[in-house]
């Protein structure tokens, strides 16, 4: 279910009247991914602390502001001991290179493309997407195309955190040929919402021949490389295929939770997203798997979904 529309009056009131028709977030077609291989907590747990081969930087590619109920559950009983009422949050859109010796260079989510400042104003995006996702307040610090020119050898392939239209803004200003793996069941939700977002979620992902579909065991771990640099964790609820990765980078253990929860204060203070999220209860369920692993091992350094700690 994408986020934005939760967040708008117009919708609230129109989607009720759809409710009895549903459509799938994406139509772009999904296979089984053959990479990696399950392993469980234990054994990443007991190799996070080794110092790791990944080379790992994290880029703004812009900054952007939106409404607060949808970043954080306003009605958990921290958020209200807070205070914190709705209004519209500053954030920022994040992408992660992640370079490994052997393999390449690997993108963390997808950043912001060319595109989005073209003299169109962004064609891939619909006007009630553009509406929705108060797409005015963004402001474009690096695209994905200066990026990937950045990278000697281009861009090896994508790990998406999901595919929310914020985190699949760049993947037009890479190569067709380019793998992008997800989580499972991404593209398949189905709601009234995506009669709204599914054609400019396809043109987001026209570069994409076919979504990979991580292949999680009843331990939601995948060793991505088989060398344990890199793990996709399974963490579901925000987005049924939500996935964190776990880099063990030259500096140390890398946590990218995506948007198990977005902001600094989430995190801090253990409380998963507001509206934008399609199982609130798995969000909390995820998310405090993540806080675990965190707190188990303070050398992590966590990066929340749109805000630095």
């Amino acid at each position: 279910m994408n986020k934005f529309f939760r967040t708008s009056t117009f919708f609230n009131i129109l989607i009720p009247l759809l409710l009895l028709t549903g459509c799938n977030a994406s139509s772009i077609s999904t296979k089984a991914s053959s990479d990696g291989q399950n392993i469980s907590m234990a054994e990443l747990e007991s190799i996070i602390n080794v110092p790791g081969p990944i080379k790992f930087e994290k880029h703004v590619a812009a900054n952007w502001s939106i409404n607060l109920s949808g970043l954080l559950n306003l009605e958990h009983p921290l958020a209200v001991k807070a205070g914190l009422q709705e209004k519209d949050e500053p954030i920022q859109l994040y992408v992660y290179s992640l370079s490994h010796p052997d393999r390449g260079t690997y993108l963390v989510d997808s950043g912001i493309s060319e595109r989005f400042n073209s003299p169109d104003e962004n064609p891939d995006l619909s006007f009630l997407v553009k509406m929705a996702m108060k797409t005015d307040k963004i402001q474009v610090i690096k695209t994905t195309q200066q990026l990937a020119k950045q990278s000697a050898g281009g861009v090896s392939g994508v790990f998406l955190t999901h595919i929310h239209m914020d985190h699949i803004l760049g993947l037009t200003d890479l190569p067709k040929s380019t793998p992008v793996y997800t989580g499972p069941g991404e593209g398949s939700l189905s709601s009234a919402e995506h009669m709204f977002t599914q054609g400019t979620t396809d043109r987001l992902l026209a570069n994409v021949q076919q979504l990979r579909e991580w292949q999680f065991d009843q331990n939601g771990i995948v060793d991505i490389f088989g060398d344990k640099s890199v793990f996709a964790i399974h963490s579901p609820g925000h987005s049924p295929g939500s996935t964190a990765y776990l880099v063990r980078s030259t500096e140390g253990p890398q946590l990218l939770i995506g948007d198990a929860t977005h902001t600094r204060w989430g995190w801090e203070h253990g409380v998963e997203p507001g509206t934008f999220s399609a199982d609130p209860e798995k969000s909390v369920e995820s998310l405090q798997r993540l806080i675990q692993l965190s707190e188990s091992f303070p050398e992590i350094t966590v990066h929340p979904g749109h805000q630095s700690l």
